[in-house]
């Protein structure tokens, strides 16, 4: 009996709260409202004071691109020497050797393209190792300078350098015709020649944009920018350059017409009899074929027995280059009229 009128009692008590629990949600309906409507002006407080702070960070550097401060207390300083003195009045810390500067009232160039310290009086390798230096020994904050950032065009690579170093980009390529690759078109260095024929430039010999007056990275973004950005074909503002001929006796076996480097001088010759049709001598007969098939190895054009099957295959190839553009040459006229009686018939 006890415990059936304890639970009865439990469940009345709780049937009591809970109808006293609507009865306050629905009698207040404009303080709930009231809450909320704070809570939402609270928050808007907070994302204007956030971005009050993000501005004064962006403008700690007053229009410049670094300021001193010193290391331990991140206090910010107008110049070194007031760092100097503060570390060793306030933290009772002396500059080591290894920190000291020859001139302290000089102060470095944070974009010195030799990478030169002026007051240490000191050149460094790369533009990473500079920039440590001035946070370490000078105590400056220097502003990030972004990865993908355009090039100086006051500071040009050197297109012959060992290392295949870029010290505008400060980057070290690895493979030697990538370097020449980008110092021909990252920096429009169009003096730069490439041995290797399958990165010749062909039409486009520079990616530079007059109509934005910037410089693209490759060819390939450049007709693309061309294309998306300007509705241009690349075709048109680069056409294909006519009446190059090529010199005959360049020392280094390089064709200015194509772009390319020979290996020597016999493969260089040979470039320019079947691509060119430059010859150093012609032939002694130009209207007789040679038999291929010929047992003595005897080029009949040539007059010249060769003692290789090899050997007279190339000079049987060359000759019939020879005999094949002299023959075309002298019956420019008939091939013309058969061509027209060809239209006619149909």
């Amino acid at each position: 009996m006890k415990l059936r009128n304890r639970q009865k009692r439990v469940s009345n008590d709780i049937k009591q709260a809970d109808s006293k629990a609507g009865i306050t949600l629905f009698d207040t309906p404009s303080s709930t409202f009231n809450e909320s409507s704070a809570y939402s002006f609270n928050i808007k407080q907070e994302d204007t004071k956030n971005d009050s702070s993000l501005l004064q960070q962006d403008d700690r550097f007053e229009g410049k691109d670094y300021y001193y401060h010193c290391d331990i207390c991140k206090k910010r300083m107008p110049n070194l020497k007031s760092v100097l003195q503060h570390r060793n009045s306030t933290h009772n810390i002396r500059a080591s050797r290894s920190r000291r500067t020859k001139d302290i009232n000089t102060e470095p160039d944070i974009y010195d393209p030799s990478f030169y310290c002026k007051p240490c009086k000191v050149i460094y390798k790369s533009r990473d190792k500079y920039r440590h230096h001035l946070k370490s020994v000078h105590f400056m904050i220097l502003k990030t300078i972004s990865k993908y950032k355009k090039p100086q065009n006051a500071i040009l690579p050197d297109p012959d350098d060992p290392n295949l170093y870029c010290k505008a980009c400060d980057y070290v390529y690895a493979r030697k015709i990538t370097y020449k690759y980008h110092c021909r078109y990252a920096h429009g260095m169009t003096s730069v020649k490439f041995a290797n024929p399958r990165f010749r430039p062909g039409n486009v010999r520079d990616t530079y944009c007059k109509y934005c007056d910037t410089r693209l990275s490759s060819k390939k973004s450049y007709k693309q920018h061309l294309f998306a950005i300007h509705k241009l074909d690349w075709r048109l503002i680069h056409p294909k350059p006519k009446n190059i001929v090529p010199d005959v006796d360049d020392p280094n076996f390089y064709c200015c017409a194509c772009e390319r480097k020979l290996g020597d001088q016999k493969s260089f010759k040979t470039h320019l009899m079947l691509v060119h049709f430059i010859y150093q001598s012609a032939p002694k007969k130009t209207s007789v074929e040679p038999d291929i098939n010929d047992p003595n190895n005897n080029c009949s054009a040539c007059q010249k027995n060769y003692s290789f099957a090899e050997s007279s295959l190339t000079q049987t190839i060359l000759a019939i280059t020879v005999v094949s553009a002299s023959y075309l040459q002298r019956r420019e006229y008939d091939i013309e009229n058969t061509a027209e009686r060809c239209t006619a018939w149909y």
